[in-house]
């Protein structure tokens, strides 16, 4: 199974990173700036030719074509996973044009960009960890930028999955996690929230296209 995942220095990114090698898949991991995450570069030694890791920066567009350029050489992508994300504080424009960059706008081009490989794949599987703050009908108030470009990240890959019917897209939620976004009081670890990711990867069918759920498989309120 070959799998690029976006977001991988730290977080949810680099677990996921660490289960799927576990698993035995190869594995694209792509991190703004792989020299500072220790464990991922440690990672090389272990798994050598499974794991290949890019350095992109995905604020900036021309990352798209420098990642789809460094997958040629695969037969196929199985999962594309569009993990990386970032949390603003919405004190300017620019935090708005940002959050939507990367949390939504970025993850919907490059899923497109890498649609040929995805399609030679058997099951092909593009899989967005999103957030319950993406809700519109569960919403608690604040954090604007990040909210809306988590509702704007579950409308493109809906669509996405009305569009494109060859392609199981799913939105996950990964619960509140021991992250430095999610902070040391979250009651996940990233190894408790991965698993259950991982086992919506492994049973992801095209009846659980466009499906919002958390990282259990329990649906989530649009």
């Amino acid at each position: 199974m070959n799998i690029l995942i976006t977001g991988t220095s730290r977080g949810i990114g680099f677990a996921l990173t660490q289960k799927a090698l576990s698993e035995g898949a190869s594995v694209i991991a792509v991190a703004r700036n792989p020299s500072a995450s220790e464990d991922l570069v440690k990672g090389k030694y272990e798994y050598k030719e499974r794991l290949k890791i890019i350095q992109a920066d995905l604020t900036d567009p021309r990352a798209l074509a420098s990642i789809k350029s460094k997958v040629e050489s695969l037969p196929h992508l199985d999962v594309l996973i569009n993990n990386a994300g970032v949390y603003k504080e919405d004190t300017s424009i620019a935090d708005f044009q940002e959050s939507f960059l990367i949390n939504s706008t970025m993850p919907f081009f490059l899923t497109k960009e890498l649609s040929p490989k995805l399609r030679l794949a058997q099951n092909p599987l593009s899989l967005q960890i999103t957030s319950m703050m993406g809700s519109i009908q569960d919403t608690g108030g604040g954090s604007y930028s990040y909210r809306a470009s988590k509702a704007a990240l579950n409308m493109l890959f809906k669509n996405l999955s009305v569009d494109e019917k060859w392609l199981t897209s799913i939105l996950v939620h990964p619960g509140w996690v021991q992250t430095r976004m999610g902070g040391e009081n979250a009651p996940l670890t990233t190894t408790e929230s991965v698993a259950g990711i991982w086992k919506i990867i492994q049973s992801a069918n095209k009846g659980m296209s466009g499906k919002y759920v958390d990282h259990s498989g329990k649906s989530l309120n649009w």
